[in-house]
């Protein structure tokens, strides 16, 4: 009895308020918020932004959700249940399936669910133009997770008055690759393959065609070597591979600040050099990455998402995971 009581003790109770406010929150489908969205007359702001990614992210954990009008506290109970997943909670006593689902899946959601990071991100990808016409729209994204970039360039492509749109992500972890290819299908917005984003044979399916965009989501955080993570090599591959494919593409993220040190060998990585250095004096792989470009505008790593935050209650602000 004495053990039980303290376990009780332990166990985690709900939320004390919802995700978003009932002021931003709206009563609409996701299908309805991703349609605005696309219009380019419609300004992508705040709110709009967070009712996408908050829809989608139940979307992606309850197939089919995207064509429902959803209310805040079914969403707000996901977000509850996720943030407490490996934790003794009131909101998963006797979930099992869910937790489990939210166990398989929580590295790809744990970049979706940091909100604001993901709402800036979003909104840098979905607000660009291109040069490049045609149709069709072709976008390529490298360490997919749940596809949300893949989302943000089907929005671009609307906005920029393309009639179709083909879509491949590229995802290493089979699990997230099968889930994310099911929701990218039933949403329309393409398909993703299991594969290596390093190795040339990844790539025969993008034959001679032009790439209008693509998302490389494969940066290392705050602190973090480029040689933890795939970006550098993956660019490599591509630009050595299959330079006239993307030469016109856009890219996110389109330039990325590196050094030595924050003050030492600060370098910037773009289009015009292949993302990679021009001068061999010190290993590229053994820098590290503390900003990026988004909207024209060179971000710190650790201040992505600021303006955004203010759309997120405070006692949610110290459990969603930090995207970098």
């Amino acid at each position: 009895m004495i053990q039980k009581a303290s376990l009780r003790l332990l166990q985690r109770q709900a939320m004390p308020t919802t995700v978003l406010s009932n002021d931003i929150y709206r009563k609409t489908s996701l299908l309805n918020d991703i349609e605005e969205a696309g219009d380019a007359g419609t300004e992508l702001d705040g709110p709009l932004l967070l009712n996408i990614l908050v829809k989608f992210f139940h979307a992606y954990v309850y197939p089919g959700s995207h064509e429902r009008v959803l209310t805040l506290e079914e969403i707000s109970l996901l977000f509850d249940q996720f943030v407490h997943r490996r934790l003794g909670s009131d909101v998963l006593e006797g979930c099992l399936d869910i937790r489990k689902t939210l166990l398989s899946y929580g590295f790809a959601l744990c970049m979706l669910a940091d909100l604001p990071k993901s709402a800036h991100i979003f909104k840098a990808i979905a607000e660009g133009s291109t040069t490049l016409d045609g149709n069709t729209f072709t976008g390529l994204d490298i360490g997919s997770g749940t596809g949300i970039l893949m989302l943000a360039m089907s929005v671009f492509a609307k906005r920029n008055g393309f009639s179709s749109t083909s879509l491949v992500g590229i995802e290493r972890n089979q699990i997230v690759a099968e889930r994310t290819n099911e929701i990218m299908g039933r949403m329309g917005l393409g398909n993703i393959i299991v594969a290596d984003a390093k190795k040339n044979d990844t790539y025969g399916f993008l034959e001679d065609k032009e790439i209008h965009y693509v998302t490389n989501e494969t940066l290392p955080s705050v602190n973090r070597s480029l040689w933890k993570e795939d970006f550098i090599f993956i660019c490599k591959t591509l630009y050595d591979g299959f330079y006239s494919q993307i030469k016109n593409a856009n890219f996110f993220p389109d330039s990325v600040l590196v050094g030595r040190s924050s003050t030492d060998m600060l370098t910037v990585l773009n289009s015009s050099n292949g993302f990679q250095l021009e001068s061999g004096d010190y290993p590229l792989r053994l820098m590290k990455p503390y900003a990026i470009s988004l909207s024209g505008s060179m971000i710190p790593l650790e201040s992505i998402g600021h303006a955004y935050e203010k759309y997120i209650p405070e006692v949610w602000k110290t459990v969603l995971t930090r995207r970098w």
